[in-house]
């Protein structure tokens, strides 16, 4: 009997051992993996929403990567998922480092999601939702409201983009953001 009562208390501290190891290396890094392990490529996304009680509906911004010869890039069509910038591999992939480099919890999954139409999403939302759809997996973290300035502004300096640059600086704007310089009016097509 206590040859048995001690394994089983050995086993047991294990199981918490391992556990709570695992719980905190999740915690340490949380969603960084997937985020640094996406490829650039045009199956990767990137979606910030955030639909505040306003008097109109703020559609998603969508970013995706083509290649430099495609002739999406530095466009911004309003699309079923919502406007989508189309930004250059090597933009995505500094996009996804500074996402990875923002102090978030993210939560990550190995379950693959596609966007789908903007009009499947909550109308009206307490919190700003970035989202990382790519071939590994899923990554998002909830942002709040008050802090949408902040931490959106230092992602500035990966886009190159023109266009892309332009869009996402209008979406921040929308929130009450200060950007120096924008010029409302130059893609008239918006």
């Amino acid at each position: 009997m206590p040859l048995k009562s001690s394994v089983s208390s050995a086993l047991g501290l294990v199981l918490v051992t391992a556990t709570a190891i695992g719980a905190f290396a999740f915690q340490w890094v949380p969603g960084k993996k997937l985020l640094l392990g996406c490829s650039a490529d045009e199956t990767t996304a990137i979606r910030l929403f955030y639909n505040n009680e306003s008097d109109y509906f703020h559609f998603p911004l969508i970013f995706r990567a083509v290649e430099q010869r495609d002739p999406r890039l530095n466009t911004a069509p309003m699309v079923a998922e919502g406007r989508t910038v189309y930004i250059s591999q090597t933009e995505m992939q500094s996009l996804l480092r500074g996402l990875a480099q923002l102090d978030l919890p993210w939560q990550e999954s190995k379950k693959l999601e596609t966007l789908g139409s903007f009009k499947r999403l909550r109308p009206w939302s307490d919190s700003m939702e970035i989202l990382v759809a790519c071939s590994k997996g899923t990554a998002r973290v909830k942002v709040d409201p008050k802090k949408i300035c902040e931490i959106l502004k230092p992602l500035d300096s990966a886009l190159k983009t023109p266009r892309a640059l332009w869009e996402f600086q209008r979406f921040r704007l929308n929130y009450g953001c200060q950007v120096s310089g924008f010029q409302y009016g130059a893609y008239p097509n918006h």
